[in-house]
Protein backbone atom coordinates (compact mmCIF):
# COMPACT_ATOMS: atom_id res chain seq x y z
CA UNK A 1 0.00 0.00 0.00
CA UNK A 2 1.12 3.87 -0.57
CA UNK A 3 2.28 5.46 1.98
CA UNK A 4 0.36 8.64 3.51
CA UNK A 5 1.84 11.98 2.93
CA UNK A 6 2.86 14.17 5.97
CA UNK A 7 0.44 17.16 6.02
CA UNK A 8 2.40 20.39 4.06
CA UNK A 9 -0.09 23.00 4.34
CA UNK A 10 2.35 25.24 3.06
CA UNK A 11 4.48 26.07 -0.13
CA UNK A 12 7.62 23.45 0.12
CA UNK A 13 10.01 25.96 -0.92
CA UNK A 14 8.93 28.89 1.44
CA UNK A 15 9.19 25.96 4.24
CA UNK A 16 13.50 25.40 3.94
CA UNK A 17 14.07 29.30 3.61
CA UNK A 18 15.61 30.14 6.69
CA UNK A 19 13.47 32.07 8.74
CA UNK A 20 15.57 35.50 8.17
CA UNK A 21 14.69 34.76 4.20
CA UNK A 22 11.24 33.68 4.55
CA UNK A 23 10.42 36.44 6.82
CA UNK A 24 11.40 39.20 4.22
CA UNK A 25 10.18 37.35 1.60
CA UNK A 26 6.32 37.00 3.62
CA UNK A 27 5.07 40.62 3.11
CA UNK A 28 5.50 40.26 -0.68
CA UNK A 29 3.26 37.35 -0.82
CA UNK A 30 -0.39 37.48 -1.06
CA UNK A 31 -3.04 33.84 -0.95
CA UNK A 32 -5.21 33.39 -3.94
CA UNK A 33 -7.24 30.82 -5.25
CA UNK A 34 -6.26 29.20 -8.98
CA UNK A 35 -8.91 26.91 -10.59
CA UNK A 36 -8.75 24.00 -13.47
CA UNK A 37 -7.33 25.66 -17.02
CA UNK A 38 -7.12 28.92 -15.58
CA UNK A 39 -3.59 30.59 -17.54
CA UNK A 40 -1.79 32.84 -15.19
CA UNK A 41 1.34 33.09 -17.84
CA UNK A 42 0.50 33.32 -21.65
CA UNK A 43 3.26 31.71 -23.81
CA UNK A 44 5.65 34.70 -25.34
CA UNK A 45 4.52 37.16 -22.29
CA UNK A 46 6.75 38.62 -19.88
CA UNK A 47 6.41 37.38 -16.00
CA UNK A 48 5.31 39.97 -13.95
CA UNK A 49 3.56 37.56 -11.49
CA UNK A 50 5.15 33.97 -9.57
CA UNK A 51 3.09 31.60 -7.94
CA UNK A 52 4.28 29.44 -5.04
CA UNK A 53 1.81 26.71 -5.06
CA UNK A 54 0.49 25.48 -1.64
CA UNK A 55 -1.77 22.90 -2.93
CA UNK A 56 -2.91 23.65 -6.55
CA UNK A 57 -0.28 22.79 -9.22
CA UNK A 58 0.19 24.41 -12.71
CA UNK A 59 1.46 22.81 -16.01
CA UNK A 60 4.10 24.37 -18.65
CA UNK A 61 2.13 24.17 -21.76
CA UNK A 62 4.30 25.07 -25.49
CA UNK A 63 1.66 25.29 -27.78
CA UNK A 64 2.55 25.50 -31.43
CA UNK A 65 1.26 27.24 -34.89
CA UNK A 66 -0.81 24.09 -36.00
CA UNK A 67 -2.84 24.43 -32.48
CA UNK A 68 -1.33 20.98 -31.14
CA UNK A 69 0.16 21.35 -27.66
CA UNK A 70 2.49 20.22 -25.46
CA UNK A 71 2.99 19.78 -21.75
CA UNK A 72 7.11 19.54 -20.46
CA UNK A 73 6.51 19.64 -16.75
CA UNK A 74 4.22 19.99 -13.84
CA UNK A 75 4.77 22.67 -10.70
CA UNK A 76 3.59 21.71 -7.43
CA UNK A 77 4.40 22.78 -4.09
CA UNK A 78 8.23 22.11 -4.32
CA UNK A 79 8.65 25.67 -5.59
CA UNK A 80 7.34 28.71 -8.14
CA UNK A 81 5.94 28.94 -11.58
CA UNK A 82 8.00 30.47 -14.54
CA UNK A 83 11.04 30.35 -12.26
CA UNK A 84 13.53 30.42 -15.54
CA UNK A 85 12.13 32.98 -17.51
CA UNK A 86 11.64 35.18 -14.37
CA UNK A 87 15.46 34.57 -13.02
CA UNK A 88 16.43 36.34 -16.40
CA UNK A 89 13.46 38.45 -16.63
CA UNK A 90 12.26 37.30 -20.07
CA UNK A 91 9.32 36.71 -21.65
CA UNK A 92 8.33 33.00 -21.31
CA UNK A 93 8.62 30.54 -24.20
CA UNK A 94 5.53 28.41 -22.80
CA UNK A 95 2.09 28.67 -21.01
CA UNK A 96 1.39 27.94 -17.36
CA UNK A 97 -1.66 26.93 -16.71
CA UNK A 98 -3.77 25.91 -13.47
CA UNK A 99 -3.88 21.83 -13.86
CA UNK A 100 -5.29 21.21 -10.38
CA UNK A 101 -7.64 23.65 -8.83
CA UNK A 102 -6.40 25.11 -5.16
CA UNK A 103 -4.63 27.57 -3.42
CA UNK A 104 -0.99 29.22 -3.91
CA UNK A 105 1.22 32.28 -2.94
CA UNK A 106 1.38 35.00 -5.78
CA UNK A 107 4.88 37.93 -5.63
CA UNK A 108 4.99 40.16 -7.63
CA UNK A 109 8.26 39.43 -10.33
CA UNK A 110 9.99 42.36 -9.91
CA UNK A 111 9.65 42.74 -6.04
CA UNK A 112 10.80 38.89 -5.92
CA UNK A 113 14.04 39.58 -8.21
CA UNK A 114 15.12 42.74 -6.19
CA UNK A 115 14.48 40.46 -2.68
CA UNK A 116 16.83 37.85 -4.54
CA UNK A 117 19.40 39.91 -5.75
CA UNK A 118 20.10 41.54 -2.25
CA UNK A 119 19.82 38.25 -0.25
CA UNK A 120 22.63 35.57 -1.59
CA UNK A 121 20.89 32.74 0.40
CA UNK A 122 17.71 33.07 -1.19
CA UNK A 123 19.19 33.62 -4.86
CA UNK A 124 20.76 30.50 -3.79
CA UNK A 125 17.54 28.51 -3.10
CA UNK A 126 16.34 29.71 -6.63
CA UNK A 127 19.57 28.31 -8.37
CA UNK A 128 19.25 24.92 -7.01
CA UNK A 129 15.61 24.97 -7.67
CA UNK A 130 16.46 26.10 -11.41
CA UNK A 131 18.67 23.41 -11.41
CA UNK A 132 15.69 20.77 -10.41
CA UNK A 133 13.99 22.28 -13.60
CA UNK A 134 16.97 21.51 -15.88
CA UNK A 135 17.61 18.45 -15.15
CA UNK A 136 13.68 17.67 -14.79
CA UNK A 137 13.35 18.64 -18.44
CA UNK A 138 16.89 17.42 -20.21
CA UNK A 139 15.39 13.77 -18.41
CA UNK A 140 11.74 14.44 -19.80
CA UNK A 141 12.80 14.86 -23.27
CA UNK A 142 15.03 11.41 -22.93
CA UNK A 143 12.42 9.58 -21.40
CA UNK A 144 10.27 10.27 -23.93
CA UNK A 145 13.00 9.23 -26.94
CA UNK A 146 14.29 5.93 -24.74
CA UNK A 147 11.30 4.69 -22.50
CA UNK A 148 8.31 2.61 -22.74
CA UNK A 149 4.98 4.13 -22.32
CA UNK A 150 4.03 2.22 -19.33
CA UNK A 151 7.26 3.44 -17.37
CA UNK A 152 7.01 7.06 -18.03
CA UNK A 153 3.29 6.92 -16.78
CA UNK A 154 4.66 5.39 -13.84
CA UNK A 155 7.07 8.05 -13.49
CA UNK A 156 4.96 11.23 -14.02
CA UNK A 157 2.44 9.66 -11.67
CA UNK A 158 5.00 9.35 -9.12
CA UNK A 159 6.45 13.27 -9.79
CA UNK A 160 3.28 14.47 -9.40
CA UNK A 161 2.29 12.78 -6.34
CA UNK A 162 5.63 14.19 -4.72
CA UNK A 163 4.71 17.63 -6.11
CA UNK A 164 0.84 17.17 -4.03
CA UNK A 165 -0.13 17.30 -0.47
CA UNK A 166 -2.89 15.04 -1.50
CA UNK A 167 -3.99 11.80 -1.42
CA UNK A 168 -5.22 11.67 -5.22
CA UNK A 169 -4.48 13.01 -8.48
CA UNK A 170 -6.59 14.92 -10.87
CA UNK A 171 -5.54 13.38 -13.87
CA UNK A 172 -7.09 13.69 -17.48
CA UNK A 173 -6.19 11.16 -19.76
CA UNK A 174 -5.69 13.65 -22.18
CA UNK A 175 -3.15 15.07 -20.15
CA UNK A 176 -1.50 12.47 -19.29
CA UNK A 177 -1.34 12.20 -23.21
CA UNK A 178 0.26 15.50 -23.58
CA UNK A 179 2.93 14.59 -21.15
CA UNK A 180 3.94 11.42 -22.13
CA UNK A 181 3.57 12.74 -26.08
CA UNK A 182 1.13 9.66 -27.04
CA UNK A 183 -2.21 8.91 -28.07
CA UNK A 184 -5.15 9.24 -25.32
CA UNK A 185 -5.82 5.22 -26.79
CA UNK A 186 -2.58 4.14 -25.47
CA UNK A 187 -2.53 6.26 -22.05
CA UNK A 188 -6.05 4.25 -21.87
CA UNK A 189 -4.38 0.96 -21.94
CA UNK A 190 -1.31 1.08 -20.14
CA UNK A 191 -3.33 3.03 -17.52
CA UNK A 192 -5.64 0.11 -17.57
CA UNK A 193 -2.47 -1.96 -17.20
CA UNK A 194 -1.32 -0.09 -14.04
CA UNK A 195 -4.67 -0.70 -12.89
CA UNK A 196 -5.01 -4.51 -13.41
CA UNK A 197 -1.46 -4.87 -11.25
CA UNK A 198 -3.33 -2.95 -8.46
CA UNK A 199 -0.46 -0.11 -8.42
CA UNK A 200 -3.03 2.72 -8.97
CA UNK A 201 -7.14 3.30 -8.59
CA UNK A 202 -7.96 5.42 -11.56
CA UNK A 203 -12.08 6.61 -12.46
CA UNK A 204 -13.61 10.05 -13.44
CA UNK A 205 -10.38 11.99 -13.99
CA UNK A 206 -8.87 11.11 -10.15
CA UNK A 207 -5.94 8.88 -10.03
CA UNK A 208 -4.32 7.21 -6.36
CA UNK A 209 -1.66 5.62 -5.85
CA UNK A 210 -2.43 2.43 -4.08
CA UNK A 211 1.15 0.46 -4.43
CA UNK A 212 3.61 3.28 -3.88
CA UNK A 213 6.95 0.51 -3.58
CA UNK A 214 5.16 -1.28 -6.91
CA UNK A 215 5.13 1.75 -8.86
CA UNK A 216 8.14 2.80 -8.40
CA UNK A 217 9.54 -0.52 -9.57
CA UNK A 218 7.44 0.07 -12.51
CA UNK A 219 8.67 3.56 -13.51
CA UNK A 220 11.77 3.74 -15.48
CA UNK A 221 15.11 4.99 -13.79
CA UNK A 222 14.37 8.86 -15.04
CA UNK A 223 12.08 8.91 -11.30
CA UNK A 224 14.91 7.82 -9.54
CA UNK A 225 17.70 9.75 -11.21
CA UNK A 226 15.98 12.77 -10.06
CA UNK A 227 14.82 12.44 -7.11
CA UNK A 228 18.16 13.09 -5.16
CA UNK A 229 17.61 16.75 -6.77
CA UNK A 230 14.07 16.78 -5.29
CA UNK A 231 14.89 15.77 -2.14
CA UNK A 232 17.26 18.75 -1.66
CA UNK A 233 14.76 21.17 -2.92
CA UNK A 234 12.49 19.84 -0.25
CA UNK A 235 14.62 19.84 2.48
CA UNK A 236 14.13 15.59 2.41
CA UNK A 237 18.30 15.32 2.96
CA UNK A 238 19.31 18.20 5.05
CA UNK A 239 20.63 20.62 2.77
CA UNK A 240 17.73 23.37 2.37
Amino acid sequence: MTQPHEPHPENRFIATLSPEEAAALRPLLRRVEVTFDQIVVDQGAPITEVHFPIDAQFANLIRFPDGSAVETAVVGHEGLTGLAPFMANRPSSWEIVCRATGTAWVASASALRALALERPRLMNRLLILTDLYQAQAALNGACNALHPIPDRIARWLLTAWDLSPHESLAFRQEELARLIGTRRSTISEAASELKRRKLIAYGRGVIRITDRAGLEAAACDCYRMLRPRMDAVLGVDGQA
